[in-house]
């Protein structure tokens, strides 16, 4: 199969690369594309690997996820433990609705995205569920992962659906998490417990309680009159 975008993909090839196993019946039912005599499965996404495959697109690292994709750096980036799990929570909270309006099977929050970019993942690589990692997002190099944030973009059947609005924000709160403290953020004692990822990738020196080169009055002066 093509996998270049012209515009002109179909339904065909946007089935390609499920048909004949359990994961297209779930991903058939979820689209609300019928499929005649079919029992859909229902079977749990791999949410880590594709929030991991998500965040290594957005800000690539060294880790393993940025590697495989072809474009890395030779520092931390996105993926950490506990930067895809604050992306998670956010997805959940932020989604407490079937993704599809409730079309089909209601999967909300991030393991909704997951099901959606992988159905996707497989459409741009029919190859890429035979990687190194669970979710096919996750197996995709950089340019067929940007090709399923534009096809997701610009499919007119989201138009009218929450997904459009996923999708344009899903690259957005990736950024916003990985560039956050909660790389290295305790929730219960709220405070660092180390120095997060964010902070090496905005060369942020961390918080103080005052600059020698502030310190003291302009010319001078000590004090004022009143």
């Amino acid at each position: 199969m093509n996998c270049e975008h012209d515009g002109s993909w179909n339904r065909r090839q946007f089935l390609t690369g499920f048909i004949g196993s359990g994961a297209a019946l779930a991903a058939l039912s979820m689209l609300g594309v019928p499929a005649a005599g079919a029992q859909p499965a229902a079977p749990a996404p791999p949410v880590r690997d594709t929030i991991n495959g998500v965040l290594s697109f957005v800000v690539p690292g060294n880790d393993p996820y940025s590697q495989h994709q072809g474009v890395a750096t030779d520092r931390p980036g996105g993926v950490t433990p506990d930067t895809a799990a604050s992306l998670e929570r956010t997805l959940d909270r932020a989604l407490a609705i079937p993704l599809f309006g409730g079309v089909g099977v209601p999967l909300p929050g991030a393991a909704g995205v997951a099901v959606l970019l992988n159905i996707f993942a497989a459409t741009a690589d029919p190859g890429a569920s035979n990687g190194p990692f669970a979710a096919p997002f996750a197996n995709l190099d950089h340019a067929k992962k940007a090709l399923v944030f534009e096809w997701l973009d610009t499919d007119p059947r989201f138009e009218n659906f929450i997904v459009r609005f996923v999708v344009n924000s899903l690259p957005t709160l990736a950024a916003f998490a990985a560039f956050s403290e909660v790389s290295a953020f305790d929730p219960i004692e709220r405070k660092t417990t180390g120095r997060p990822v964010g902070w090496d990738l905005s060369n942020y020196a961390g918080p103080s309680d005052g600059w020698d080169e502030v310190i003291g009055y302009y010319r001078g002066i000590d004090k004022v009159e009143a």
